[in-house]
């Protein structure tokens, strides 16, 4: 009899694997290398470049007229919290104006999936370690997390970003104040 059991549990657990093994599956090995996300990334990087270079021109042509923004900082342009991209120049003027020396010391990219399926949705995540130097010469280190949710015609149209910005504000100031 307990070999009858066996037999049973062993023979539907090969059925199992064999129905389960669809070779069109998406695996974590190649998430990241499906064109759609890839091509995003580009992106994704190109407008942290331009940030780097204080380049606000090629910052905005990562960045479409239409973008939804959602910013780090307490209730950006609108009473919804979901800027333009007007508010979101200005929000990067403002960095690219009081901070200088920017550098990435660590980014993370992940591609997002489907909040509801599960499945690739060709959007970006991505945990960015900034180091920046406030005009006051105050050295920032801060995590932003950053979602890159859509693009269209390579250009980014929903954005998120989350951090303590209040923390680094508050960080500056204390340190410029000799506390």
């Amino acid at each position: 009899m307990a070999k009858l059991i066996i037999g049973i549990v062993i023979g539907a657990l090969v059925v199992y694997l064999v129905m389960n093994s669809s070779e069109d599956a998406q695996t974590s090995a190649n998430l990241s290398e499906s064109p759609e996300y890839v091509a995003n990334k580009a992106v994704a990087e190109a407008m942290f470049q331009a940030v780097m270079d204080e380049d606000m021109e090629a910052w905005a042509a990562t960045v479409s007229d239409t973008v939804k923004y959602t910013s780090p900082l307490y209730a950006p342009g609108t009473a919804t919290g979901v800027g333009t991209k007007e508010d979101w120049m200005k929000d990067t003027q403002r960095l690219v104006d009081n901070f200088d020396d920017f550098s990435i010391e660590q980014a993370v990219y992940l591609p997002g999936l489907d909040g509801q399926t599960a499945v690739p949705n060709g959007s970006v995540r991505v945990y960015v370690h900034w180091n920046a130097t406030h005009s006051s010469g105050v050295k920032v280190d801060p995590w932003f997390y950053y979602t890159f949710d859509k693009f269209e015609g390579g250009k980014i149209t929903t954005y998120g970003a989350f951090g303590d910005a209040g923390g680094v504000m508050n960080n500056v100031a204390a340190a410029s104040a000799g506390e």
